[in-house]
């Protein structure tokens, strides 16, 4: 298959998944809860199918897709933190405490990117100075949104917090789309020459992500529960929960000082 038919198809496979992960949230009933989630892969099919209609060669076709990626980008960031604050429901200090921390971090990492772009606008030779502003923006703000994600299962796995199946079923599934996305990315860039298997490696997981919500995202994963970490120890557990609270009460305590 050649690369134009693998992209071709892809674009269709792709927009298909995309659309079934839409209905699987519409039919349960789970667009207000996981309201991020439905719009990121509504932006994602929006884009395919735009872009599906506008000529590659065209600089339509580049506007819509480098669009695309930032309005992606912030979705992805505002799931994220979503995410967080459902897995955290029970500590709302806690939760209200991250949303700010990747706020200003991912507004900060921004505008680190832009500014050393204006210091040194080096670019590839041949380049377009606008498509190498996009790439290194974008590249900064994955990068955030990742470390985020990260830390967040990081945490998740390390202290024993209660979080319906659905939610951890998206936070998991999350962490490994974006850092596919993240991973697939900085090698397509790092080694141009391989960029063909690259592509065909990262749509192949991403659809493999998509099927696996598709699959496993079910109205009783709103009911059903399940504990994150040391769930195997219960004398850590408790140690850990008293941890848990005590932090969530300082966050508290530090909140209303503030006010």
């Amino acid at each position: 298959m050649t690369q134009a038919e693998f992209e071709r198809w892809s674009v269709y496979l792709s927009a298909a998944i995309d659309a079934g992960l839409l209905v699987q949230l519409i039919r349960y009933r789970l667009t207000r809860r996981y309201g991020w989630l439905f719009a990121y892969f509504l932006a994602a099919a929006i884009q395919i199918s735009v872009g599906v209609a506008i000529s590659t060669y065209s600089i339509w076709y580049g506007y819509i897709y480098f669009g695309g990626q930032a309005v992606k980008v912030l979705l992805g960031a505002a799931l994220a933190i979503s995410l967080w604050k459902l897995a955290l429901l029970g500590y709302p200090a806690l939760a209200r405490f991250g949303r700010q921390i990747v706020t200003y971090v991912f507004l900060a990492a921004i505008v680190a990117a832009a500014a050393g772009l204006l210091v040194q606008p080096a670019t590839a030779a041949g380049q377009n100075p606008k498509m190498h502003w996009a790439q290194a923006i974008e590249g900064t703000a994955d990068a955030t949104v990742l470390g985020f994600l990260v830390v967040e299962a990081l945490f998740l796995l390390w202290f024993p917090v209660k979080v319906h199946r659905n939610v951890a079923i998206c936070i998991g599934g999350f962490v490994f789309y974006w850092f596919q996305r993240w991973a697939g990315l900085l090698l397509v860039n790092l080694f141009p020459k391989s960029s063909h298997a690259f592509s065909e490696t990262m749509v192949a997981l991403s659809l493999a992500c998509l099927i696996l919500w598709i699959a496993a995202i079910r109205p009783e994963g709103e009911i059903a529960t399940t504990v994150t970490g040391h769930r195997w120890n219960p004398a850590e557990t408790q140690r850990l929960l008293g941890q848990l609270r005590a932090i969530n009460t300082f966050l508290e305590r530090m909140a209303r000082r503030g006010r």
